[in-house]
């Protein structure tokens, strides 16, 4: 289970509201942010040209772009193309015809370097990114899903394969091979104490129609496994659930206190 911080102080002061969208926007820790969303009448100020399909072509290919890659992506496409459009204004572009069929392009910020991500909006799309499994492989992949949803928290490898004997009947060594192939092809990954295992950025963005069971971060309003290294609770019932990256900056300028009710929280 995740860590969860002991209060400092027995009284709780009174519950201020949690910190808004925009607030979140502007930590340098957020893991999505979403300051890219076209707003309505956009389409009528961003022309999409060749250049836009180009920088496109990328992004299906590769789905995940540091943004160092992408500068220079963008200045290549901008040298062929002989135009000059800045990253921003690719992404808003982009962006604004994308989300028609449910794809959106999104900055994924993991302990504090940036990715663009290209991500899925629709839950009835989710499957179209395993297809080349077969049927059983992805009833594996369900359970494994289900697992991670029903317990919020990073599971143990040994839990994952039992699973896989368990309720499709295969031998170990066949779930083993199979939990391998989900973690090659960037499904799974180990948590940063190596305890763990749960879902890689990927997975998080691609299936996120799909894990409405598991909280959100309280700070940066995405996906946030209860992992004991990777993420940090308050120590009252129901209250916030923090990445540890978000929880670091803010309790940095907020003496401590849980961005929901204030309490005080060891870090």
């Amino acid at each position: 289970m995740s860590r969860r911080s002991q209060p400092q102080q027995n009284s709780q002061s009174q519950r201020p509201q949690p910190p808004s969208q925009s607030r979140s926007n502007n930590n340098s820790n957020n893991n999505y942010n979403n300051r890219y969303e076209p707003t309505d009448g956009d389409d009528d100020e961003i022309e999409y040209n060749a250049q836009h399909r180009l920088l496109l072509d990328q992004f299906t290919k590769r789905r995940i772009i540091s943004t160092e890659t992408l500068k220079k992506l963008v200045m290549t496409v901008n040298r062929i193309t002989q135009v000059n459009i800045s990253l921003d204004d690719y992404i808003n572009s982009l962006n604004s015809k994308i989300m028609e069929v449910g794809l959106q392009i999104k900055i994924l910020n993991t302990d504090g370097i940036n990715d663009y991500i290209l991500t899925n909006l629709k839950p009835d799309e989710c499957a179209r990114y395993a297809t080349h499994y077969s049927g059983d492989e992805l009833k594996f992949f369900k359970l494994i899903l289900k697992m991670f949803i029903e317990s919020r928290v990073g599971l143990k490898k040994n839990d994952i394969l039992t699973l896989g004997r368990d309720e499709l009947k295969i031998k170990l060594s066949d779930a083993d091979n199979l939990f391998r192939k989900f973690a090659e092809d960037g499904w799974l990954r180990l948590s940063a104490s190596k305890s763990f295992t749960t879902l890689t950025n990927r997975a998080l963005s691609d299936m996120a129609p799909l894990l409405d069971g598991i909280p959100n971060c309280a700070l940066c309003h995405t996906i946030c496994v209860l992992l004991e290294d990777e993420s940090v609770q308050c120590p009252n019932e129901d209250c916030a659930v923090m990445h540890s990256h978000c929880a670091e900056g803010w309790f940095k300028a907020n003496k401590n206190k849980c961005p929901s009710c204030s309490t005080r929280m060891d870090f």
